[in-house]
């Protein structure tokens, strides 16, 4: 007798095999066809479950979205020594990179896209409470003499931008370089150690 598949495993299966296909081939270039030939339905499955291809997209940008917020917000509000707690920071955006290598498409897609929505999913996340705390630390550093004085946002964007970038160009980065994907991981480890060292050097006074 053939087991009937419940819902959760329909909708869990097509969750997943969206999420492989909007990494490798973007937003744009994943259709709700590609999503259900790849998954073993059909188009009104994937209609019935999450209505479009957008509703999928917004699903699982979520997911990743809220794992990166809330281990960078830890990392942030921790009472760690502070360049400990820089480590800690970019460390975090190289591990969940690692794991969730589709949060940097999936921003990228909604600042084209949907930029207002992406505002609002930060502002629900009351990013002005890490950055104040950021602020507070920074100031605290800097009276002890062991940084330089640095605005958090500035901080946070040289800090966001190096670590991001390697991962948002990855598949560019290996067909121009000619490196396999073992060696683009080897890269990006030596590449975390680099963006540490550099980021406490423009720290230090």
């Amino acid at each position: 007798m053939v087991k009937k598949q419940s819902t959760s495993d329909v909708s869990d299966r097509i969750l997943n095999v969206a999420r492989d296909l909007f990494i490798k081939n973007g937003y744009a270039g994943t259709s709700i066809r590609d999503i259900a030939a790849a998954s073993g339905t059909n188009v009104a499955h994937i209609k019935y479950y999450f209505e479009s291809k957008y509703n999928l997209f917004e699903i699982i940008f979520d997911e990743a979205f809220e794992i990166l917020f809330k281990r960078v917000s830890a990392t942030l509000t921790s009472d760690m020594p502070f360049y400990d707690m820089v480590e800690a920071w970019i460390s975090t955006y190289y591990e969940i990179l690692s794991e969730y290598p589709q949060i940097p498409i999936f921003i990228l897609n909604e600042v084209n896209q949907s930029p207002d929505t992406l505002i609002r999913k930060l502002l629900e996340r009351d990013p002005l409470a890490i950055f104040t705390r950021l602020s507070e630390r920074i100031a605290e550093e800097v009276k002890k003499g062991t940084i330089k004085d640095i605005p958090a946002i500035d901080l946070g964007l040289n800090i966001l931008s190096l670590c991001v970038f390697p991962f948002m160009f990855r598949g560019l980065a290996i067909r121009i370089a000619n490196r396999s994907e073992t060696e683009y991981n080897e890269i990006l480890t030596a590449h975390k150690k680099r963006v540490i060292d550099l980021i406490f050097s423009g720290l230090r006074p």
